[in-house]
């Protein structure tokens, strides 16, 4: 749950520039968490918090995925390249909304005060997961 690079105080939560500010979400302790087109970010109380829903309203999975708006790696030394990172580390991992019952899980779900976190780093950051190989 450490910040390394990201804003604190006043300005954080202000960033809104588009991939200027990245979120790495640790979901190593959870082998089963896969790469999906479309992965999300959820409160415990089951709110999505991330892509904010109001900045990507009407926009197709697809164009967030090529836009790289959330992407997967699987070692520390792969987040060298990401700009302006706040670490995060994942409560549980669950499937997606839309198919509640399925074996695959692609979302993560964070406890009330790295949801916090989460949010304090800004509207428009990347996501990045950190998992296993």
């Amino acid at each position: 749950m450490a910040r390394a690079g990201g804003r604190a105080g006043a300005a954080g939560g202000t960033e809104t520039r588009p991939l200027n500010c990245t979120v790495v979400l640790d979901v190593r302790a959870f082998p089963k968490f896969q790469r999906d087109m479309t992965s999300f970010v959820y409160d415990a109380g089951g709110t999505q918090i991330w892509p904010d829903a109001a900045l990507v309203r009407g926009v197709s999975s697809q164009l967030v995925q090529e836009g790289n708006l959330h992407t997967y790696v699987t070692s520390e030394g792969a987040l060298g390249s990401f700009p302006n990172i706040t670490r995060l580390t994942a409560s549980r991992v669950q499937p997606n909304r839309l198919a509640p019952r399925s074996a695959v899980l692609t979302d993560a779900v964070l406890d009330a005060a790295t949801a916090a976190q989460f949010r304090s780093a800004g509207q428009a950051c990347r996501v990045v997961y950190l998992k296993v190989p």
